[in-house]
């Protein structure tokens, strides 16, 4: 299954690579041709200058290191669903939340910033964060073996600014003055809700299970809350739902998830 939780973390300098992109995201997959190769696709981006106003380099890096690895790595079913949703005109909070789901399925560190360091922050009641604090997160990562390598002081601090901006993009924090960030209740829409529960059905995930997916934890919902919110979306006409506390009986509505891309739009 794409969501099983590794044994252990291990953390990498991705995020300074690109932060939420979302723009940049829609722009190539606008772009991208389905079958067209990873490399191919790089290295067409970068020879007609589809992103424009960069570095051929900076492009390169793009493509390779945070839409290729969010998107088209091991399989470029994100990228085909997520350009079925733009074409269908569905840019708003949806694509936003799918952005940020995939972004943590293909970044440890982007998935644990979320998890492990923006909920616990907002339940205890801090109102901002700042570099420091992600610093000192990176420091108690360092020590447990999250980090591959140890990462000097200097790095830390990039990678903290890099998780904050990516954070900020992505609806969960706003800057509020140079280095702070305010803390946002984040809601996933129930459109993303939807998707994700289809998308870990058809990944093979019983309905008891589905409760208990670790990318629910992004959207900082416990097993009850995502009880609750399958019985809610039940009376929306997703699925019939059959909820008896944590314990849950669905009958699925659609049968693929191009079928739930197109009830989306």
């Amino acid at each position: 299954m794409t969501t099983a939780v590794a044994e252990t973390r291990r953390y990498s300098i991705a995020v300074c690579k690109g932060g939420a992109l979302l723009q940049e995201t829609k722009t190539l997959l606008r772009a991208w041709e389905p079958g067209e190769s990873p490399a191919d696709f790089r290295e067409r981006v970068v020879r007609e200058d589809i992103l424009g106003k960069m570095t051929a380099h900076r492009a390169g890096d793009i493509v390779g290191r945070v839409f290729g690895r969010r998107y088209l790595r091991p399989s470029n079913r994100p990228a085909l669903l997520l350009k079925r949703l733009l074409e269908r005109g569905h840019p708003g909070p949806v694509f936003s939340d799918l952005c940020l789901l995939y972004a943590a399925r293909a970044d440890d560190l982007m998935r644990d910033a979320v998890t492990r360091l923006y909920w616990p922050a907002l339940a205890e009641g801090r109102v901002t964060i700042s570099p420091s604090y992600v610093v000192e997160f990176l420091r108690e990562a360092e020590r447990d073996g999250r980090l591959a390598a140890p990462w000097s002081e200097n790095v830390k601090l990039k990678i903290a600014r890099g998780v904050l901006k990516a954070l900020t993009e992505f609806g969960l924090l706003k800057q509020i003055g140079r280095g702070k960030r305010e803390l946002i209740h984040f809601h996933a829409s129930d459109g993303a809700i939807a998707y994700v529960a289809y998308d870990l059905h058809f990944e093979g995930y019983t309905d008891s299970a589905l409760l208990n997916a670790e990318d629910w934890r992004l959207f900082g919902l416990r097993t009850s809350d995502v009880a609750s919110a399958l019985d809610r979306l039940s009376g929306a006409g997703w699925w019939v739902a059959q909820v008896a506390g944590v314990v849950v009986r669905i009958t699925w509505k659609y049968r693929t998830m191009e079928e739930v891309v197109h009830a989306l739009s």
